[in-house]
């Protein structure tokens, strides 16, 4: 979540970013130690077209190709899906299609301490991922290493707009994943350091995403990369990358997760001091 000021709230003259980047911190420790957050998450099901037993959860699943969802089997009362329509029982020993999860962050699967939701990196392979609210990863954290604000990393370069509906082939953590496909809506051109680049951006709904290397990942910062998010902005125009919000993907919280790598493009050569470092867990 990126937090800006209002241009056009009486306040706005007085808006101190360094207090705004304190409140992104707290935000951020928020989305990630939460229920679904990415601290929470214990593991992961590819699914095909046999159904599957959930070893954490009282309910099996399957996928048919041709659909856009998965078909969900609960084995117990008391499990629940939560929409934008509201929250509904599913009956026991009936299947139920649910759709994959949208940017809205539903549909969820709900059971006790744990949840459910179905993922897919580009439309074609779809995994459920459980999270406990429970998980041993949620109970030692303690924080995200955070740089202090900094106002030398808030940069403008120019966006330029690529082919429409352009899909290029991605690197993962997770190896299966490799050549699965981003949607790149274009590139950023802009100056860091001594060095001029132009980073891929890939959409994520209707945000951009660069994610990025640089000369502290794997010392400093958390390797393989770190991720910002931006609001897209047409072809041509000025694009603000404030490193500041540079953030630790959700794989630097949980294994279970497979986060895109930083493409040879996006590897810059300065050290960039800014944002997020790394999760911060109990000894």
């Amino acid at each position: 979540m990126i937090l800006s000021p209002d241009s056009g709230s009486p306040s706005a003259a007085s808006f101190d970013p360094a207090v705004a980047h304190a409140a992104w911190q707290t935000e951020r420790l928020s989305q990630v130690s939460g229920r679904t957050g990415a601290a929470a998450l214990i593991n992961y099901v590819p699914l095909d077209a046999t159904e599957q037993k959930i070893t954490e959860f009282p309910l099996s699943a399957r996928r048919i190709q041709a659909e856009a969802g998965v078909r969900v089997r609960a084995h117990t009362d008391g499990i629940t899906l939560r929409t934008s329509a509201g929250i509904t029982e599913l009956a026991p020993g009936v299947e139920t299609l649910v759709d994959r999860l949208g940017s809205d962050g539903l549909p969820l699967i709900e059971f006790g301490r744990f949840t459910i939701d179905a993922f897919s990196l580009d439309g074609t392979d779809v995994e459920l991922r459980i999270y406990d609210a429970e998980a041993e990863n949620l109970r030692t954290l303690t924080g995200i290493e955070t740089n202090p604000y900094d106002p030398a990393w808030v940069l403008t370069g120019t966006f330029h707009a690529g082919e429409p509906d352009a899909r290029v082939p991605w690197g993962f953590t997770r190896e299966s994943d490799n050549g699965h496909t981003k949607a790149v809506p274009g590139t950023i051109a802009i100056r860091v350091g001594e060095a001029d680049y132009s980073l891929l951006v890939f959409a994520d709904g209707p945000a951009l995403v660069l994610v990025f290397a640089d000369a502290t990942t794997g010392s400093i910062s958390y390797a393989p990369g770190r991720f910002i998010r931006l609001d897209p902005v047409p072809d041509g125009d000025p694009i603000v990358l404030d490193f500041n919000r540079a953030f630790v993907p959700p794989c630097g919280f949980s294994d279970f997760f497979s986060c895109p790598i930083p493409p040879a493009h996006n590897r810059i050569a300065a050290a960039v001091i800014a944002g997020e470092n790394r999760a911060q867990r109990a000894p």
